[in-house]
């Protein structure tokens, strides 16, 4: 592989929110829309990686009320965000890198004002967000972009994320992927989606693997 873009989901991927992000939604799932909360958060995960507003359309496709729900957890989340910063590790990581020739994006289903916020002081060259007025989101859209921006083939992009749902992504637009493992997804759960995945356990790892398809 000649690979000379690295691109990586945001929450859980570079920023350790994703147990956060799975509490609120919980409650906000059992006091709204009547799930136990450990049902719950096993649902969040479970269709973890699209924008929150889709998860829940997705899990009560019968109910006209989870956009309201969806709205309460970005309220929340627009205050907790202002805490987050990028890891240390990972700013290294991004200089080294980018050092190297390197170019780093980041693709999230985050919404582009948080992500913009966020990634605003960061070692990075594009971050790429959704954006609910017009459905613009990680997938076909933000490749698409990414190869407007950089002038690059996808055959020359490495995305790295830490959900199946990024694996099919990756999988589905025809880009290599690099699963990162965390405490929400094991290896089986992306070996499902192609059982010759590679697996990271650790960031660093990653341009060690870029001698493999």
């Amino acid at each position: 592989m000649t690979v000379d873009l690295l691109v990586f989901d945001l929450d859980g991927t570079l920023v350790p929110t994703m147990e956060d992000y799975a509490d609120q939604a919980a409650s906000l799932m059992e006091t709204h829309l009547g799930t136990p909360w450990d049902a719950a958060r096993a649902d969040y995960f479970r269709t973890s990686g699209l924008p929150f507003q889709k998860q829940l359309r997705q899990l009560y496709p019968q109910r006209a009320d989870t956009d309201a729900v969806a709205e309460r957890f970005e309220q929340w989340k627009d205050g907790y965000l202002r805490a987050i910063v990028l890891p240390a590790q990972v700013e290294q990581l991004f200089g080294e890198w980018r050092e190297r020739g390197f170019r780093v994006a980041i693709s999230s289903n985050n919404m582009q004002v948080y992500v913009d916020r966020l990634a605003r002081d960061w070692p990075v060259d594009f971050a790429l967000g959704f954006r609910p007025e017009d459905g613009f989101g990680k997938g076909e859209d933000h490749f698409r972009a990414l190869e407007s921006r950089f002038g690059l083939g996808r055959e020359r992009m490495v995305f790295t994320g830490d959900s199946p749902n990024d694996a099919r992504i990756a999988r589905d637009t025809g880009v290599a992927f690099r699963a990162l493992l965390t405490s929400a997804f094991a290896a089986e759960d992306f070996r499902a989606i192609d059982p010759q995945i590679v697996l990271l356990e650790r960031l660093d790892q990653l341009v060690g693997t870029l001698a493999i398809g």
